[in-house]
């Protein structure tokens, strides 16, 4: 028996070292375990520190100027707790016997669509009305109903509701941005063919596919056309850079564009985070 136990020494010391395999294989995994955190952790702050420099690229006064339909649309938009702000106005207005102190958001941004100038808002909700005052209209009545046919104040205010920016579409906002960039890029009035406004409008059209792809992951079709604009974006700026160098890195900076994202390769992400 003593010879057996010489044979095994780890067996003589009372059984300990028998699992020193699985405790090695032990210590192995939680050490991978680690680095695989550790690289997950670098992996995480690498991406963070990208999206903060792509936002400070894109900090410039013309992308500032740019609207978002998500953010006009909601602007209009009665939540639930406005609703029942609402509700609660109506009762006590019942109770007290006056009028309703619900809430109504308005579309009050001064920004119109389908290419109505502030002038002409002027017009019809300053000049119209008092022109109207004191005349009656059947056709103003067939429209908008006896509420209003009688007031040229409410019959201008929903004219301007109507054409109001943030009660038009998606598309209605897109070619709001895209009369912004003629204006910001055109080289003279009514300019929308040269390098920098072709640039211009292509980067609002990006920046729209990006929004939607970021809620819409799976939409090929629509990934396609995003890096379709992309090539064509920056083909049209390698055009600029032989024209002119100076209007090339202006052009690039009012952008929120680098050197790498128009004369580098362009990589579509799987993923616009």
């Amino acid at each position: 028996m003593r010879g057996a136990l010489a044979a095994f020494p780890r067996i003589a010391q009372g059984g300990r070292g028998l699992h020193s395999t699985a405790v090695a294989a032990s210590r192995r995994r939680e050490k991978r375990k680690a680095q695989l955190a550790a690289q997950r952790a670098a992996e995480v702050e690498a991406v963070q520190r990208e999206q903060e420099r792509l936002r400070k690229l894109k900090d410039t006064a013309f992308l500032n100027s740019l609207e978002r339909p998500e953010q006009l649309f909601q602007s209009t938009q009665i939540t639930q707790q406005d609703r029942a702000a609402s509700i609660a106005g109506e009762r006590s207005a019942d109770d007290d016997g006056g009028s309703g102190g619900g809430v109504r958001r308005t579309a009050d941004s001064g920004k119109y669509a389908c290419h109505v100038q502030p002038d002409e808002i002027r017009l019809v909700t300053e000049v119209a009305p008092k022109a109207m005052a004191g005349s009656s209209s059947a056709f103003g009545a067939y429209l908008m109903g006896d509420a209003a046919s009688g007031d040229p104040g409410v019959q201008s205010d929903i004219v301007r509701r109507i054409v109001a920016l943030e009660n038009s579409s998606a598309k209605g906002v897109l070619r709001y941005n895209v009369r912004q960039a003629v204006a910001a890029f055109g080289r003279t009035d009514g300019d929308s063919g040269s390098p920098e406004v072709q640039a211009a409008v292509w980067t609002v059209r990006i920046n729209q596919l990006e929004d939607h792809l970021r809620a819409h992951r799976k939409d090929h079709q629509n990934r396609r056309a995003y890096t379709m604009l992309l090539h064509r974006r920056a083909k049209m700026l390698k055009y600029l850079r032989r024209e002119s160098l100076e209007r090339y890195y202006v052009c690039l900076k009012q952008l929120g564009l680098t050197r790498d994202m128009v004369e580098g390769e362009i990589v579509t992400p799987k993923r616009i985070a």
